[in-house]
């Protein structure tokens, strides 16, 4: 309490001492005199304590606190572990050091676990698929940045995910206490040390593993490194080591020739003498797609464009294109898109066909175009054209957003040659190209699409557009630039996603330690997301034939199943909403491959580096209890606390203050006083 609240408060006693003396002795003389004093008493304390309340002196208060050290206690629970060492022995290692009654004096114990993450839950079942020793320090320091936390961190200090854990523990502010697990002899070993290799391929393309080999050794060797896909091997080459060659880079192409979830296996040669030979084999899968686009051209006359369309197309090796004239036999289901080209009366039966499968299609016209017979075929434009015919020039539109393409100097293509007339049309329409008619701008498309709610549909009005892949070519010395102009409109005019009311999200395949997770989205009939839906899904073992049955959970916007704790191996699922006739089925393949087990030996030299001091093993528990105990830095610390309590906050005054007035009114009251 300052001395300037203690001046305040003696005035307030002296103020209130003279308004109460004021009040009943002086006012009050004559009256009843030998109560004067009792009363002024009652009023002194009323008002004081109303001073008071003014005042607000503040009341301290310390008290004293001892606080320990905490020793964080950091277990790597990873498969790896058990293979480098007895489980009973890291068990014994961190009950001595957890349970010793003089660590418990000295020390807070505070235990965790951590593999792909951490845990509190200190119990060890060394069953986690991958170790990240950066996430365990990066954690750690955000929990003890403002304590004294010794870490006692148990670990064979192999990482197999996350980022490099030195850069890490040299950031975390506190004592690292390594406790080495497992054999730190070094041994010769051969291992494939990573494999990279893109999840998707397409069919019938070479798609690229890229694999790198590492050799620990002095003698030279040569071994023969291979891949396998269903027992039949793919690639190989003979590769050569030494100490001063002890790593190698590989990169092999395979051939996609079947769609599907492929599983490859990459083998090296071990050595005669080798310990751990787990590390010389790996696994991975690709996912084989077929995105071919079949493409019919049809016709019933003969021009330059048909054969221009048809290479210019197959420039891409995932679409193929088909000349047919309205004659021949067609299996219009066969096809993905229809390029109708000069249609006229005898296109009546394909338009029809057309029209009951829901396919896309490509219009393109030109002097031979029967428009009559088109403007009663289709609603989506019409032209009253007439004998005579005109050039019509291109200009590129730079605001079409219906997909992304370049300008490839259409301002300076030959004309399209098309019947003359106004064209209009019924429906919303994306221009890509506009009309320039002897050198005057038009607001007419000359290329246009056109999209509904089941299929799409885009017309170039205009023949000769073989002159527009000459002139490409001419001008760059290839085709590539207007190929990929017309693929970009195959592609959009091809494609054609149907809504679904169940949607999955999932990967063909996952690799081992990778989360599981299967999310699905359900609308109801007005296509609105629906919470209220029971959605489960059936999963079947293809090996074992094991059947389990999971329920999505609801999170948020969509439906999450996680099935990360099913064993390696090929399955099947369907996908069931309840009381719907909807399902979805599908197959998914988990990886067979253990990463933590491609450690021989623990990685000491990282450990050391790491080290604050010294480096322990699991049988020197009382080497480190002892340095513990016996670290200065390291002893418990008294802390004091000051705890200010404002007097407004003490509720007893205002009962003191609500006594005494009405201890006063009574005795008034009593005495006839008022």
């Amino acid at each position: 309490m300052t001395v300037e609240t203690v001046l305040f408060i003696c005035i307030a006693a002296i103020l209130a001492l003279g308004l109460s003396f004021v009040q009943y002795f002086k006012k009050q003389r004559d009256k009843r005199v030998k109560h004067w004093a009792f009363f002024s008493v009652l009023r002194f304390i009323t008002y004081f304590s109303v001073l008071l309340l003014f005042i607000n002196p503040e009341f301290s208060q310390t008290s004293f606190s001892v606080e320990k050290p905490t020793l964080v206690l950091a277990v790597d629970n990873s498969t790896s572990m058990i293979d480098l060492a007895e489980k009973n022995s890291i068990e014994q290692f961190v009950s001595a050091i957890s349970e010793n009654e003089e660590i418990q004096e000295s020390f807070t114990v505070e235990r965790y676990t951590f593999g792909q993450r951490i845990s509190t839950n200190d119990s060890l079942s060394f069953m986690e698929k991958q170790s990240d020793l950066n996430e365990a320090f990066s954690t750690f320091q955000k929990l003890y940045l403002q304590k004294n936390a010794p870490t006692v961190f148990i670990s064979d200090g192999n990482q197999t995910y996350g980022q490099d854990y030195l850069y890490s523990a040299k950031q975390y502010q506190q004592n690292i206490l390594p406790v080495v697990v497992g054999d730190t002899t070094t041994y010769s070993d051969l291992k494939l040390a990573q494999v990279n290799v893109n999840r998707f391929a397409f069919l019938n393309n070479k798609f690229p593993v890229e694999i790198f080999v590492n050799y620990e050794g002095e003698a030279s060797i040569d071994k023969k490194l291979k891949i396998e896909q269903n027992n039949r091997v793919v690639f190989s080459q003979n590769l050569n080591f030494s100490k001063e060659n002890a790593s190698q880079q590989i990169t092999a192409l395979l051939t996609a020739s079947s769609v599907g979830v492929k599983t490859y296996s990459i083998e090296i040669e071990s050595l005669t003498s080798e310990k751990n030979t787990a590390n010389n084999t790996k696994k991975f899968a690709v996912e084989i797609i077929d995105e071919k686009t079949n493409v019919l051209i049809l016709s019933s006359i003969l021009h330059p464009d048909l054969g221009m369309f048809k290479k210019s197309i197959e420039h891409n090796q995932q679409r193929s294109a088909s000349i047919k004239f309205i004659s021949d036999e067609i299996a219009f289901e066969d096809y993905q898109l229809i390029i109708l080209y000069q249609p006229d009366s005898k296109f009546k039966e394909a338009y029809q066909k057309i029209e009951k499968l829901g396919l896309n299609t490509l219009t393109v016209t030109g002097t031979k175009t029967d428009y009559n017979f088109l403007n009663n075929q289709q609603t989506y434009f019409s032209k009253e054209a007439n004998t005579q015919t005109e050039n019509y020039l291109s200009t590129y539109n730079s605001s079409y957003n219906a997909y992304q393409f370049e300008d490839i100097g259409f301002d300076d293509f030959p004309p399209l040659e098309d019947k003359f007339g106004e064209l209009q049309f019924s429906t919303e329409y994306q221009t890509l190209l506009f009309q320039r008619i002897n050198g005057f701008q038009t607001e007419t498309p000359l290329l246009a699409t056109i999209k509904n709610n089941t299929s799409k549909h885009g017309f170039l009005f205009g023949e000769n557009s073989w002159q527009w892949r000459a002139k490409s070519f001419r001008d760059q010395g290839d085709f590539k630039s207007y190929d990929e102009f017309l693929g970009k409109l195959i592609q959009y005019l091809a494609s054609n996603k149907r809504r679904d009311r169940l949607n999955l999200e999932f990967d063909s395949f996952y690799n081992p330690g990778e989360s599981i997770i299967f999310k699905a989205n359900y609308v109801d009939g007005n296509y609105e997301f629906d919470p209220r839906a029971k959605i489960s899904i059936q999963i079947k073992n293809s090996e074992s034939g094991e059947e389990q049955l999971f329920p999505f959970l609801l999170k948020n916007n969509h439906y999450e199943v996680d099935l990360s704790n099913l064993s390696a191996g090929e399955y099947k699922f369907t996908v069931t909403v309840a009381e719907e006739n909807i399902k979805k089925s599908g197959s998914f393949t988990i990886v067979d491959f253990d990463v933590e087990k491609q450690f021989l030996t623990a990685d000491f030299d990282k450990l050391s580096k790491i080290a604050s001091d010294n480096v322990y093993f699991l049988d020197k528990e009382n080497e480190l209890i002892t340095d513990l105990l016996n670290n200065k830095a390291y002893t418990p610390v008294q802390k004091s606390k000051i705890e200010k309590s404002p007097l407004i906050d003490w509720y007893y005054l205002l009962a003191i203050i609500v006594l005494s007035l009405s201890i006063e009114w009574f005795l008034r009251k009593y005495n006839g006083l008022i």
